[in-house]
Order: C-alpha cells, then structure tokens, then sequence
C-alpha cells in the first residue's frame, strides 16, 4: 500500500509500504480521506525546506510517515472492542503517529471514534486540529459573555472563533491574510481585524469599552510579537493561551504588555486533552477515571463530532482544496506556497 513520507529535506512523496495487520485493542480501517493543513504537521515540512533553501545540509537524509488525522470504515476489530465497533462503522483517527496519510491503518483504542450520522466523513477528518481548539477553550476556562481575541486565523484559530461564539462569547479574529479574515466573519467573528499592534490594540480597546478582552488565543507563529500582542489586547487578569510549540519574549514589550503588572494567566496549549500526550494513554496501556478526568482526549473527540454533527462547529469552508491521494505531494506545496488561498486540502483515497 501507499503511505505519504516526508523527509528532512523538506521533500514529499508517496512511498510503498507493508500493510498494516491487527494490533492489540484497536480496529484496522481503510481509509477514505484524510486532511492537510496549515498548521504543524505541513509547517514541519515548510521549515526544512527554508533551511535547504538557505544553504544549510540535513546530512543524513531522514524520512518519517506523515500522520496527523484521517477517517475511512473499520475493516477488522480486537475481540475487546467488538461491543462497540464492528467492521464498515465510518470512524475518525486522530493524532500523529496514529492517523496515518496511508491506505490503511491500524488504530489503536483512544485514537479513533465513530463518526456520527450525517457528518461528512472529510469534514469529521479535520479532528485533530478541532481537538486542539477545544482544548484551547477548555483550558482557558472561557466563560459565556466572556471576548476572547483570537490571534492566527489558519485552521485552529478558525475553530476557536466558532467555539467562543458557541459558548456565548465573543470572538474578535487578527490576521494579515484578508481572506483568512474573510472566512472568520463568515463563521461568526464579532470582529475580524489586520493591522499594526497599536492599531489593532486601539480597536479592541473600543470594542471591549476599554477593558480589553478577557482571553487572547495566539494561534500564530513567527517569534514573539502575537504573544506580545495577545497580551497587549487582554484585561489585567485575563488569560492568555499559547497554542503549539511557542516561545515567548516579553522582555522589550510595550508597557501594556507586561504580563507581570497586569497579573496576566499564561497557560500552554499542547495536544488534544488529557492523554494526549502519555505514551501509556495513546498505546492504550491504561486508562483515566472518568471520575477523576472528565475530558480526556477520547471523549473530547466525541464531544468535538457533536458539536459537528449538530453544525455548531462548521469546518465545511475551511476545506479550500481537494486532491487524489496520489497527488498528496502537490497538496503540501499548495499549503506551503500558498497560504492565502489554501487553508486545509483533502486527500481522497
């Protein structure tokens, strides 16, 4: 079977690999689709690439399966799960290293959950950037009535507008991409904003009644300003919520972005909930008590295809691209060189 490889060189192809068989505690499943976007998993590819670009050798070429979330029908259950799936259920696959851009895949228990009747199975392929947003929220303990400034409008970001508007709240959406703007307004943002840091703090001071917002969501790379400026916009006390593998520097910010006179909350956002990243939980070697952990990742999941299901999360025009699987390749340029166009491409299979 085909599986798409990426390598340190910041090079994609198809590559011929063994079929996957039944593991212990999960289901084999053939895939139908599965989705890239704008966010870690292509960014990875994109960084290599600058590298190579500016002169500097890998050395050793290494290449890895690129895996970050996919959906098809099961194929075959463990014997422990037969109970609750059954051969042909359309099911989603979540995280990487768990939901391969491949043929075929075996998942295992956790990773994976039925997909409602009625969801698009493309669309329920895009859970695991979803579970990244609702973590956001979950972890920003956000509040009905409660602003929040969303600042990077790709894929995650565009989630987490609709979710603050789901819960009650506001949403003000920042990005230098008009047509990522575009899509926030489109999906519920109170405000969708482009512009310098004091522009942009001026308007959401006035928005906000000179309070500022009471959560900022930086969604955005490129070195420190949004963290810088996710300060800026929230109110003495707020809460800021540093999505990804961000590295903040407040050390020559503007005087209202000093996150120790304004007592501001900075909690890091990484992965899907509780689990997500215990190699115990993902391998299916133990489990969390509900009791004790009410949102660990595979209920999160299923919690994230009803909020789908029902159409109070809509990721249908936040599917710009489609593309055979045998054109995977062409599907991560298009995400690399165009960024104002491309914001998540499915690959059918």
């Amino acid at each position: 079977m085909r599986a798409l490889y990426a390598n340190n060189r910041g090079e994609t192809y198809l590559k011929e690999v063994p079929e996957p068989i039944l593991g212990e505690s999960g289901v084999l499943i053939e895939t139908t689709v599965s989705v890239l976007g704008t966010g870690s998993e292509v960014g990875g590819v994109a960084k290599a690439r600058r590298a190579v670009e500016a002169g500097s050798e890998p050395g050793e070429v290494r290449e890895h399966a690129m895996s970050y979330q996919s959906a098809g029908h099961v194929v075959e259950v463990t014997p422990d799960l037969e109970s609750h799936y059954a051969p042909g259920d359309r099911v989603v696959a979540v995280g990487g290293g768990f939901a391969p851009h491949a043929e075929k895949a075996f998942v295992i228990r956790h990773n994976f959950a039925k997909i409602p009747d009625g969801l698009d199975t493309a669309e329920a392929a895009t859970a695991n950037i979803g579970l990244t947003a609702l973590h956001a929220l979950r972890r920003a303990q956000f509040l009905p009535g409660e602003t929040a400034a969303v600042i990077g409008l790709g894929l995650v970001g565009q989630m987490i507008v609709q979710m603050v508007r789901m819960t009650g709240g506001q949403a003000i959406g920042i990005d230098l991409i008009p047509s990522r703007l575009d899509k926030a307004r489109e999906l519920g943002a109170d405000l969708a904003l482009a512009g310098g840091a004091d522009e942009l703090a001026a308007a959401v001071a006035d928005h906000t009644c000179g309070l500022g917002v009471d959560a900022s969501f930086v969604a955005a790379g490129g070195g420190p300003e949004p963290g810088r400026l996710g300060v800026r916009l929230v109110r003495p006390s707020g809460r800021v919520m540093m999505i990804g593998g961000l590295v903040p520097d407040f050390t020559v910010a503007h005087p209202d972005a000093n996150p120790h006179t304004k007592e501001i909350d900075i909690r890091w956002v990484f992965g899907r909930g509780p689990g997500s990243r215990d190699q115990d939980y993902l391998n299916a070697r133990t489990d969390y008590p509900n009791r004790f952990v009410q949102w660990d990742q595979e209920r999160n999941l299923y919690a994230l295809l009803g909020m789908q299901a029902s159409g109070q999360v809509n990721v249908a025009p936040l599917l710009t691209h489609r593309f055979p699987f045998a054109d995977a390749p062409k599907a991560v340029d298009i995400l690399i060189d165009h960024p104002d166009e491309a914001l998540a491409v499915v690959l059918d299979y």
